[in-house]
């Protein structure tokens, strides 16, 4: 049946984007939209540091040094990559240049400032190294034609492949200055999927001739949150939408049925983070459950000179709502290929803080 009302479960950009286009295409009052979320600004955050001290991901793990802001995720804009991003701005006005989309506003000022990297790699008493000179000897230059080359009918013989494992015979991939800056660029480490540096690569392809310098990469005029989240709370929030922070879901309540690819929520039961206390939300017919089943930054820790960042070892908020779903539906995917191996996929980011 069609639905006429939606809960998003968190407010991260895709849900965001959600809304937005379910207002703007579908017609629909932003009112019959719900989000319950831990936070408004997901994996592009840029607050104080003092405002998320207590935070869930963050109130376990106090640090002496509260000074600065935290940029925990955030993503290389691109133009011509990011297409769908820079049509949703499109939609939404400019927190602070009035008269302009805030995709408008981005365009505006990255115009002005254009990116070039003088200085990609340095190398130890020679200074700066020519990054336009990838390295990469004739074997390397197949290896990576042929995995981009590939077809999509053909992905899965690259499943439970890592990168090193590809290249196993040709290591010398690992020590050229294409592969020092790509895997700086995106966070690719050895050992991560060969099938995700596949569509990298497709993604990116047009960074493989200016990956040196980074003229590809376009920037907002603030901080991503500042940029793009808080355009699309602005609007939402115009529009009708309720926006319910401080709750995190944590477990499904599903229609009984016999057949597995029918799934019908029917609850959710959620904790207030702020004062500990079990909620459940009933969801009626009407109604769809939007869910994104990951995060880049919902398990996070933060640490600093004196304070070594905690090791986190919860499956996150999003990721663990996935895996209770796949427990009760075989078709939903393997989330522990994603988080099980906290080694394989965690990633390390350092932030300078400016204190005036």
């Amino acid at each position: 049946m069609q639905k006429k009302k939606a809960i998003m479960i968190g407010a991260g950009l895709s849900n965001m984007a959600a809304a937005v286009y379910l207002i703007q295409e579908g017609k629909w009052s932003g009112d019959q939209i719900t989000f319950y979320a831990l936070d408004n600004y997901g994996s592009n955050d840029g607050s104080p540091t003092q405002d998320v001290k207590d935070d869930y991901w963050n109130k376990n793990h106090p640090m002496e040094n509260q000074n600065g802001y935290i940029a925990r995720g955030g993503r290389m804009l691109n133009y011509r990559t990011y297409v769908d991003l820079m049509d949703l701005l499109d939609r939404v006005p400019s927190m602070t240049e009035p008269g302009l989309t805030a995709a408008e506003d981005t365009r505006q000022f990255d115009a002005a400032h254009p990116t070039y990297d003088k200085a990609r790699l340095l190398t130890g008493g020679q200074g700066i190294v020519d990054g336009g000179k990838l390295g990469l000897n004739n074997k390397s230059r197949k290896l990576l034609t042929q995995l981009i080359m590939m077809p999509d009918s053909q992905e899965e013989k690259l499943d439970n492949i890592t990168i090193a494992d590809y290249f196993k015979d040709n290591t010398e991939f690992f020590e050229s200055n294409f592969w020092f800056m790509w895997e700086t660029t995106f966070a690719f480490r050895t050992r991560s999927s060969a099938q995700e540096l596949r569509r990298y690569m497709h993604q990116m392809i047009y960074e493989f001739t200016q990956i040196e310098h980074l003229v590809g990469v376009n920037r907002t005029r603030y901080n991503q949150y500042e940029s793009i989240m808080k355009p699309l709370i602005n609007y939402l929030e115009k529009e009708g939408c309720h926006i319910v922070l401080n709750r995190r879901v944590v477990d499904w309540k599903f229609k009984d049925s016999k057949m597995q690819d029918e799934i019908t929520v029917t609850g959710l039961h959620m904790v207030n983070t702020k004062t500990d206390e079990n909620e459940f939300v009933p969801v009626d017919d009407d109604t769809a459950v939007i869910f994104t089943n990951g995060s880049i930054t919902d398990s996070a820790t933060l640490g600093d000179f004196n304070t070594p960042a905690a090791e986190n070892m919860d499956y996150g908020a999003a990721s663990s709502l996935w895996k209770k779903a796949s427990d009760h539906f075989y078709n939903l995917g393997n989330p522990d290929k994603f988080f099980a191996d906290r080694d394989a996929s965690e990633w390390v980011s350092l932030d300078r803080k400016s204190v005036v």
